[in-house]
């Protein structure tokens, strides 16, 4: 592997071969960026994602006389990761954009490798077919609706408190600090972290307000209400308040090509109600020619959101709860003491004190039962 990175600097050929190819990758792309009344190269169709990384492979290999399996295969990920980069530093591809396309144009670009090393430089004909194939079936793919596709995200957490102290932080969120979150995947692409969910009252037709990072904000209204069960509501992205810098115009929560529908939280009392599994469950939509590729990276960045907010539940529940049960140690010992002073039977005297306290101590963890959005 050194030796044949070596020999690809030292050679002019490869050298001019890599100038090329990316030059070709970044001519699609400016192509894309042209509006003349009509696309004339659609980006979200599976001719620009598939073609245009194995004409970059084509054009790099088919320079040089170098014809080794491995100076093929590994050659056009130059012009490659310098095509990426050079659309990072324009502005015309975001983070998470280049993340998605990552696992697929770099072995595309690898096979358009392998087929330029069956070219000699004559065989100019051949090239160009299939140099000039994404422009040509691009603007044809672009006139076919995208399908639509529902993807449903679901994930659990056995909380170590009973669903009456769950449920309040759930239904309305206090400001998340950064250090309630762990690393997660939606972050490392780019997404911004979520900050807040307030509610502005309980009950069906209550209004939530999720706020994320960098301005991004939506519109949840409760559809189902169930006390200490479930809370069921509808997600509106306030696309028109939402900074165009923050997040890719392809990847734009509300446009034609992503969408969060509702969201679903179910309480389920386990051991005998002192512990919660608590479930998220998420409805989103992709409209694209490529949905299994992009539902599977739709449900790998919900899945991450949703293990992110149920950690930060889970926290903060247990949280009070440890300071309940220490509360009621405390006044079960004292209140036993009293009781063999007077030669009278124990009782459970913590049990309502708890249930009286919690309500305070869910104020002190969320600001409030039902935190009102202002």
């Amino acid at each position: 592997m050194a030796g044949e990175f070596t020999r690809l600097i030292n050679s002019r050929a490869s050298l001019i071969g890599i100038a090329i190819g990316a030059a070709y990758g970044l001519f699609a792309r400016l192509v894309v960026t042209m509006k003349m009344g009509v696309e004339l190269l659609p980006e979200m169709t599976l001719a620009f994602l598939l073609l245009v990384p194995i004409g970059i492979g084509i054009l790099t290999v088919a320079q040089s006389d170098n014809r080794s399996f491995g100076y093929r295969f590994f050659a056009p990920w130059a012009p490659m990761s310098l095509t990426l980069a050079a659309t990072a530093v324009l502005g015309w591809e975001g983070a998470i954009c280049i993340y998605l396309a990552i696992p697929v144009v770099f072995p595309l670009s690898s096979i358009g490798g392998l087929i330029g090393g069956m070219f000699r430089r004559r065989t100019f004909a051949a090239q160009s077919v299939i140099l000039a194939a994404p422009f040509i079936l691009g603007p044809i793919e672009g006139r076919v609706a995208n399908p639509e596709k529902i993807v449903v995200t679901t994930q659990q957490i056995l909380i170590d408190a009973p669903p009456s102290i769950v449920w309040p932080l759930v239904a309305s969120v206090d400001s998340i600090k950064p250090e309630e979150q762990r690393p997660a995947l939606f972050l490392s692409m780019g997404f911004p972290r979520p900050i807040s969910a307030t509610l502005n009252r309980p009950g069906v037709g209550g209004i939530r307000r999720a706020r994320f990072a960098r301005g991004l904000v939506f519109t949840e209204t409760v559809i189902v209400w169930i006390p200490d069960r479930v809370l069921s509501f509808t997600i509106e992205p306030n696309t028109d308040s939402i900074p165009a810098t923050t997040l890719d115009e392809h990847v734009t929560i509300g446009g034609p090509y992503f969408d969060v529908l509702t969201g679903t939280y179910e309480l389920e009392p386990v051991e005998r109600g002192r512990k919660t599994l608590l479930t998220l469950q998420s409805r989103h939509r992709v409209s694209t020619h490529f949905n299994i590729y992009a539902g599977w990276w739709a449900e790998r960045i919900m899945t991450s959101i949703q293990r992110n907010i149920l950690l930060v539940h889970k926290q903060r529940a247990e949280r009070i709860e440890a300071r309940l049960v220490s509360r009621c140690s405390l006044l079960d010992t004292r209140f036993s003491r009293s009781l063999r002073a007077t030669r009278y039977a124990p009782e459970p005297a913590c049990r309502e004190k708890r249930v009286a306290s919690a309500k305070g101590e869910q104020r002190e963890a969320s600001s409030g039962l039902y935190l009102i959005d202002q």
